[in-house]
C-alpha cells in the first residue's frame, strides 16, 4: 500500500530534483534573514524588531524558521517577533557538535544574550518543544511563558524502542531519501494540511538534499535523534513554573509514536495536564503534527488568549 501511495503521488506531483540543487541561503524566509556568531556558529535568525515583548519560535528535527511562515507575520504587530535556525539546519551552520537538546537550549540561550533578548515567551514545535523544556527547566528566569506546538518530551520510550530509533536514523539514511520519500513524509505524516507553502517547503528539502550542505543537515538530524532519546525531561515536567500552553492537533500521525507508544494524542496532551503545573492544553480537531500550520487561525487564536 505504501509502495502504491509513493506512485500515485510521484506520479501527480513535479520533479523537484531535475531543478538542481539550492544552497540554505537562498531558502525562503517570512522577513529578512540576518546573522551572527555564537560560540563560534553562524546562527540566521529573524528578527521583526519593535518594542513589544519578545516571542521566540524553535522549530522541529529537519525543519527551520520558514515552518512557522503563519505565526510571524501575525505577531509582528504586538512583539517583537524572532526565530532561529537550529545549528545544522536552515541557513545555520553546520558545526561538529552533539545536537542534543541540552546543547541546542545553551545555544539558543547564548543567542539571545547576542541579540538583547533577557527573556521571553518560547514557542517551541516538536522537537524545538524538547528544547524550549529543556531551557526552561534549566534556565527558568529566561522564559515567561512557555508555548509547546505538538512537543516531543512528552512522551517516554523503552530501552529498546530508544535503540531502534537511534540505529533506524543515520546519517546514510537521511541523505539517502528519495524525493518520492520526502513527498509521502510531508503529506502523509508532518501535514495534513497542503497547500503552496508545504510544496514549496517539499521542493527546498529535495533540492537542498542535492547540495553538499546537506551532508551537515543529515549529521545533525541523526545526532539530534539521539539526543532526544538520551535526554528526556519527562520525570522534570514538575519543575516547571511558568504559564504553559500545549497545543496537539487531533490527528497527529507521529505522536504518540506509532510503532512503540499507539493511542491517542490525546493521551499525551493528558500527561501535560498531570504533570506540569500551570499547563493548559488545547486540542484543534483535524490538525495534525504540524499543528500551527494545518490550523493557523486556531493556533494562533489559543496563543493570543493565552498571551493575554
Amino acid at each position: 500500500m505504501f509502495g502504491a501511495l509513493l506512485f500515485s503521488l510521484a506520479a501527480a506531483s513535479p520533479r523537484y530534483a531535475d531543478r538542481g540543487p539550492i544552497e540554505p541561503e537562498a531558502l525562503w524566509s517570512p522577513l529578512p534573514r540576518q546573522h551572527v556568531t555564537v560560540e563560534g556558529v553562524d546562527i540566521a535568525y529573524i528578527d521583526s524588531g519593535g518594542s513589544g515583548p519578545p516571542i521566540v519560535f524553535i522549530h522541529g528535527l529537519s525543519s527551520y524558521s520558514s515552518f512557522w511562515e503563519y505565526q510571524i507575520p501575525a505577531f509582528t504587530a504586538t512583539h517583537r517577533v524572532l526565530a532561529l535556525d537550529l545549528p545544522g539546519y536552515g541557513a545555520s551552520g553546520r558545526p561538529d557538535a552533539p545536537c542534543t537538546p541540552p546543547w541546542y537550549a545553551h545555544v539558543v540561550s547564548a543567542w539571545l544574550d547576542r541579540v538583547g533578548v533577557e527573556h521571553a515567551t518560547i514557542v517551541g514545535h516538536s522537537m524545538g518543544g524538547q528544547i524550549a523544556l529543556t531551557l526552561a527547566l534549566n534556565e527558568p528566569l529566561r522564559v515567561d511563558k512557555l508555548v509547546l506546538s505538538a512537543p516531543a518530551g512528552l512522551e517516554t520510550f523503552g530501552a529498546g524502542a530508544a535503540r531502534f530509533m537511534k540505529e533506524f536514523w543515520t546519517e546514510r539514511r537521511a541523505m539517502a531519501t528519495t524525493e518520492e520519500q520526502v513527498r509521502a513524509n510531508f503529506v502523509t505524516q508532518v501535514f495534513n494540511r497542503r497547500d503552496a507553502g508545504v510544496e514549496r517547503l517539499i521542493e527546498e528539502r529535495v533540492r537542498l538534499g542535492l547540495s553538499p550542505s546537506f551532508a551537515g543537515t543529515s549529521v545533525a538530524v541523526a545526532r539530534s535523534v539521539a539526543g532526544m532519546v538520551d535526554y528526556p525531561v519527562y520525570d522534570r515536567l514538575w519543575e516547571l513554573s511558568m504559564p504553559t500552553l500545549v497545543v496537539f492537533g487531533t490527528a497527529d500521525r507521529m505522536i504518540p509514536n506509532p510503532i512503540f507508544t499507539g493511542g491517542s494524542t490525546r493521551s499525551i496532551a493528558r500527561i501535560a495536564e498531570e504533570r506540569i503545573r500551570d499547563a493548559k492544553v488545547v486540542l484543534i480537531p483535524g490538525a495534525g503534527h504540524t499543528v500551527h500550520h494545518d490550523a493557523p487561525e486556531a493556533f494562533n487564536r489559543a496563543l493570543e488568549e493565552f498571551l493575554r
